[in-house]
């Protein structure tokens, strides 16, 4: 099809839509509404889980675990007393036991799963055998029966570090939680029980854990949202009103912005896709994205009213129709690529579906910016600009000073193409030794101020106790009773060992610690009988002694049944990526050439496997997913300018964004995380738009054969330039907003996507103007042989009147 047919189906088209404007809007209306019905469906998911696929091993292996021995992701209570008898005094034991009771009680909380003091027991010998009794039946009512639970339990090596702090300061109440999905609930019910208890002088209560952690982080995101959205949508609405000075300059462009979140979000939740931590990010994105169209058709609309004041609204919108219809449709088009690269490249799901739905509100905007937009303009009678104002010369508009600040930034980019040119390649020099020194961590407890009290609690536990990170190693050996060997016992005991001398791992907890300590019980209870058994019938006689005073399922956490599966849970005191990485290597790589061997097998689980295995998986794909974005809108912009060249000059802009934004990173010790991840797509979908609006507006002026190749750059300023400042300004200060979040990975976030923003606008005006004057590609039409002297009165900075 013609350029000429283009334009004629085109014209047909919009005076289609301006003909029957009201129902366009209403069709558009009742599109809100049915999209808008399913958003109160919408779940939340804020596990770490949600960033591994299904089928992924790590996640197979944990929830194995989880099935056998009933281990999950618990919440962890924390009772400290620092006062000179610690929480051993009978009070704080009485609080101990209470606080036991109640989180038994709670909803979401299996009633057999909860570990404290006052569930655990004693492992004693005597004349006749081994005495397994709770330490207390009711709590201790002197001090003097306090000091005696106080030995007991500073006698039991097992508990010292994973109940009861090593100075007796603090002790552990922990508690499996039934259903990870509601895990927000429970945490808001501990916490009221928390400030319900009975706390004297001294006496603290903590809750934190990785359950707590997905329990707080839902409710904290949104709080934190209900702040900054509504103060996003007033930066941006301020910016529209300055930008155009009218009200239906303000309000149309929200009505877009309010269509496309709620095609977005509510077709994600018409199709059961959860909303992801992550998703946060997605609202400012198609903020962003929508407003961008109406900056340039109302730009276009108010030129137009300007210029021809005299003719009707219909007239008016038509023809703005027709200057805006290909530029829009062109960003669109490479947006929804860029975005398409994510979708494509990412296996995380919660990523892979913020490519997807942002890809829908790419092309909501687009779709009621080309309909419903100019139906709405059509029914209104023109109402000039205060900042397009007609000028005496018919056909001539005057320009602001925001036009005229253009004009001025223009005839500095065309005086020093050179410069501009080589400030380019430093750039990318830069970018690309930042880019290969980036730190790729994570943590999450690092989503909170320091000042939270989630984030106390975590450095509380963290520094009395073991530590509430866990890694578990499933033992797997070939027969039933095959865990009574004694041989099997010692390589599962030489690796606990081998794991505690790791840094950040606090202790581990396994069959052989109870062992261990049975086998001191029947000693008289020397320090040096704290060893295994050494024969498989000592072994066997062991649990049987303990079974004729404990519970059979004293332990369903550390052993199955037929005594053939067993679980080791080590405790480390970080959650960092970094910290998790260097022990799951390393266990990894003992269990490999140490450990398995024929008949006896061990697996790495639990939540320190998962989150390495995510968090890993995210710096595998971070550079095929900015690369297969880049790779689309380069394909995208080709066809849309028919020109291979065309392709790469349009992601040109892009990538050099890409690169500073990675060497800023580096060279201020920011990681390579979930959050700043996810800015390179959003660059590189919200950046292109500059890129490609320039390079579109530069063919059509170079096509007018009256001016000279400068004139025809410099005319690009004060038209394409001025909308592109606004939608530039609107993105940049709408994505700052979220740099005074309290969440901390959105600070980041916001203030690197309005870094990102800010280059792609700067070097989408400066770079492609440059690279026109200075190579003058073909497929604008250009050749060597163009003049290029630059009209003085096309540059005038104070210039009243403009042809362009």
């Amino acid at each position: 099809m013609s350029e000429k047919q283009r334009s004629a189906v085109a014209w047909r088209l919009f005076w289609k839509i301006t003909a029957y404007p009201k129902t366009v809007i209403t069709v558009g209306l009742t599109i809100i509404l049915v999209c808008a019905v399913f958003v109160p469906t919408l779940v939340k998911d804020t596990r770490s889980d949600a960033f591994l696929p299904d089928d992924e091993a790590a996640l197979i292996d944990r929830d194995k675990v989880k099935a056998i021995f009933g281990l999950t992701d618990p919440m962890v209570v924390a009772v400290v007393n620092e006062g000179p008898l610690g929480v051993f005094n009978p009070h704080t034991l009485k609080l101990v036991d209470w606080l036991t009771k109640e989180i038994a009680r709670l909803d979401n909380v299996d009633p057999d799963r909860v570990t404290s003091l006052a569930t655990e027991n004693n492992i004693t010998g005597y004349d006749e055998g081994m005495l397994v009794e709770p330490f207390w039946e009711t709590p201790p009512s002197t001090q003097a029966e306090a000091n005696k639970i106080r030995k007991a339990v500073m006698n039991f090596p097992l508990y010292v570090g994973s109940l009861a702090a090593t100075g007796g300061e603090g002790t552990l109440i922990v508690a499996e939680v039934a259903d990870q999905t509601r895990a927000q609930a429970l945490y808001r019910d501990l916490l009221a029980l928390a400030d319900r208890a009975p706390l004297m002088d001294g006496e603290e209560i903590h809750v934190a854990g990785e359950g707590a952690v997905s329990g707080y982080l839902g409710s904290y995101i949104d709080a934190d949202a209900q702040r900054l959205n509504p103060l996003a949508a007033i930066i941006i609405s301020a910016i529209l009103f300055i930008a155009f000075r009218t009200l239906r300059g303000v309000l149309l462009p929200n009505f877009i912005v309010v269509a496309t979140v709620a095609a977005a979000i509510g077709l994600m939740a018409a199709f059961g896709v959860r909303f992801f931590v992550i998703t946060n990010g997605l609202l400012p994105v198609l903020i962003g994205i929508a407003v961008a169209d109406s900056f340039h058709i109302f730009s276009q609309y108010y030129e137009e009213q300007a210029r021809h004041p005299g003719d009707s609204p219909r007239e008016i919108v038509v023809r703005t129709m027709m200057h805006m219809w290909r530029p829009i449709t062109m960003t669109t088009l490479t947006t929804m690529a860029g975005f398409l690269g994510l979708y494509l490249a990412s296996v995380m799901p919660p990523m892979k579906y913020f490519g997807l739905f942002a890809m829908i509100g790419v092309a909501a905007a687009w779709l009621y910016s080309v309909t419903v937009l100019p139906a709405w303009l059509s029914l209104l009678r023109p109402k000039p600009s205060p900042a397009y104002r007609p000028a005496v010369k018919a056909g001539a508009y005057r320009r602001d000073v925001f036009a005229r600040a253009m004009t001025v930034f223009g005839h500095a980019v065309l005086r020093r193409p050179a410069v501009v040119l080589g400030m380019a390649a430093v750039v990318g020099g830069v970018g690309v030794y930042g880019a290969l020194h980036l730190e790729l961590n994570e943590s999450r407890i690092r989503v909170f101020q320091k000042d939270e009290s989630i984030v106390r609690a975590d450095s509380a536990i963290n520094r009395l106790f073991d530590g509430v990170h866990y890694l578990d190693i499933m033992i797997e050996t070939a027969e039933r009773e095959d865990l009574f060997k004694p041989e099997n016992l010692k390589r599962i005991e030489a690796m606990q060992d081998y794991l505690e001398t790791l840094p950040h791992v606090g202790g581990s907890t396994s069959l052989v610690d109870y062992l261990k300590q049975m086998n001191r019980s029947l000693n008289e209870g020397r320090s040096d009988a704290y060893v295994l058994p050494d024969n498989k019938e000592l072994v066997a006689q062991y649990f049987l002694l303990y079974s004729a005073s404990g519970e059979p399922d004293d332990f369903q956490e550390e052993v199955d049944y037929d005594y053939r599966l067993a679980n080791v849970r080590i405790s480390m005191d970080s959650g960092k990526y970094s910290d998790e990485k260097a022990v799951v290597e390393a266990a990894q790589q003992y269990i490999d050439q140490s450990f398995n061997a024929s008949g006896i097998q061990a697996t790495l689980s639990g939540r320190v496997n998962v989150d390495y295995h995510w968090i890993k998986r995210l710096g595998e794909t971070n550079w095929g997913s900015v690369g297969l974005a880049l790779l689309m809108v380069w394909l995208m912009a080709a066809l849309a300018f028919r020109s291979i060249v065309g392709g790469f000059i349009t992601v040109a802009p892009v990538t050099l964004t890409v690169l500073l934004v990675y060497a800023v990173m580096a060279f201020s010790g920011i990681w390579l995380s979930i959050s700043t991840s996810m800015f390179a797509a959003i660059a590189i979908g919200l950046g292109v738009d500059f890129a490609v609006h320039t390079i579109e507006r530069l063919e059509v002026l170079l096509s007018d054969k009256h001016r000279t190749l400068d004139e025809s750059i410099a005319a690009l300023f004060p038209s394409t330039g001025r909308a592109l400042l606004f939608n530039f300004l609107a993105l940049a200060l709408g994505f700052g907003v979220l740099a005074t979040s309290k969440v901390v990975v959105l600070q980041e976030f916001g203030s690197i996507v309005a870094l990102a923003v800010t280059v792609s606008f700067f070097t989408s005006l400066t770079l492609l103007p440059a690279i026109v004057k200075v190579f003058r590609p073909r497929f604008m039409g250009l050749s060597r042989q163009v003049g290029d002297t630059v009209q003085a009165a096309s540059l005038d900075p104070a210039g009243k009147e403009s042809k362009a």
